[in-house]
C-alpha cells in the first residue's frame, strides 16, 4: 500500500489574526498581503498612513510612532482586549547612516534603537505573555538584515540593531518555547523593495550588489514572503530560535 503523502499546504486558515509592523510598503505590505490571502486577520502598523492603502475586509490598519513606546502599549493592549493574536511580524525599521558629528550620530543610534529594537521587545513581550496566558501556539518572525552578522560601511546603528534582534529573537525561543510560542528570525539580503529603489535603478550599485552573491542577482520579494509565510504556518512548529538567510548566497560566498 503507498504511503499517504505528506501535506506541504501551509496551514493558516482557522481565524488567526496577525500584527505586522511597517505595513505601508514594501515587504511589510507584501508580508500583510500574503497573511490575508491565506484568510488571516491582519492589523498593519505604521508611522504614516499609506498612499496606497490594503483595502480588505480582514484588515485593520493602525496609524501610530513605533519610537513612541507609550503608544505602543497603548495600541497593543487595546488590540489584545478584543482579539486573541497568533502572529506578530516585526518587519518596521529604519536606516541612518552616520554623518561623522558625535551629537547628531547619538540621537540618530538612539532613534534607531528604539524603532529597530526596543520597539520589537516591546510587542514581542506584550503578545508573548498574550500568547502563553491565552496558550496559544504563537509566531513571532523578526525581519532582521544580513546586516546584523555582516560588516557594512557607515552605518554602526543599523548593524549594531539587526543584530541586536538576533539575540533578543533567541532569547524570546528560550524562554518561551516551552509554552510552544516559536520565535525565529529572517535574514534578507538584497530585494526589489521601495527602500532600495534607489540603489536597484543605480546600474553600477545594482550589479556591485548582484555580484556578491553566489546567486549574482536581487532577490524577488515571492521569495522571500513564501519563507515567512512558511514560519507563520503550523508545518514551521518545529523550528525556533533560528536565524534564516535569504540572500543568494551573499553571506556565504568566499573568493
Amino acid at each position: 500500500m503507498m504511503q499517504k503523502a505528506v501535506n506541504t499546504k501551509f496551514n493558516l486558515t482557522f481565524g488567526k489574526s496577525a500584527i505586522v509592523t511597517g505595513t505601508s510598503r514594501g515587504i511589510g505590505k507584501e508580508i500583510a498581503i500574503q497573511l490575508l490571502e491565506n484568510n488571516v486577520n491582519v492589523f498593519g502598523i505604521s508611522r504614516t498612513n499609506p498612499k496606497n492603502k490594503i483595502v480588505h475586509s480582514k484588515y485593520k490598519h493602525l496609524t501610530f510612532d513605533l519610537n513612541n513606546h507609550v503608544e505602543i502599549i497603548y495600541n497593543i493592549k487595546k488590540i489584545l482586549k478584543g482579539t486573541d493574536i497568533h502572529i506578530l511580524v516585526n518587519n518596521a525599521g529604519i536606516s541612518i547612516e552616520n554623518i561623522n558629528e558625535i551629537n547628531k550620530d547619538v540621537i540618530n543610534f538612539k532613534k534607531t534603537l528604539d524603532i529597530n529594537l526596543i520597539s520589537p521587545f516591546i510587542l514581542m513581550s506584550l503578545i508573548c505573555e498574550h500568547q502563553r496566558k491565552k496558550k496559544i501556539k504563537g509566531k513571532i518572525i523578526n525581519i532582521s538584515s544580513i546586516g546584523g552578522i555582516l560588516g557594512f560601511p557607515n552605518n554602526p546603528a543599523y548593524q549594531a540593531s539587526k543584530s541586536g534582534l538576533l539575540g533578543l529573537t533567541r532569547a524570546f525561543a528560550r524562554d518561551y518555547g516551552k509554552f510552544e510560542i516559536n520565535c525565529n528570525a529572517i535574514l534578507p539580503g538584497y530585494f526589489k523593495t521601495e527602500m532600495n529603489k534607489k540603489s536597484y535603478n543605480n546600474r553600477k550599485k545594482r550589479n556591485e550588489r548582484s555580484n556578491l552573491s553566489i546567486l549574482n542577482r536581487w532577490g524577488e520579494l515571492s521569495e522571500l514572503i513564501s519563507v515567512i509565510t512558511f514560519l507563520c504556518s503550523m508545518q514551521s512548529s518545529y523550528i525556533t530560535g533560528q536565524e534564516i538567510i535569504i540572500d543568494g548566497g551573499l553571506a556565504s560566498k568566499g573568493l
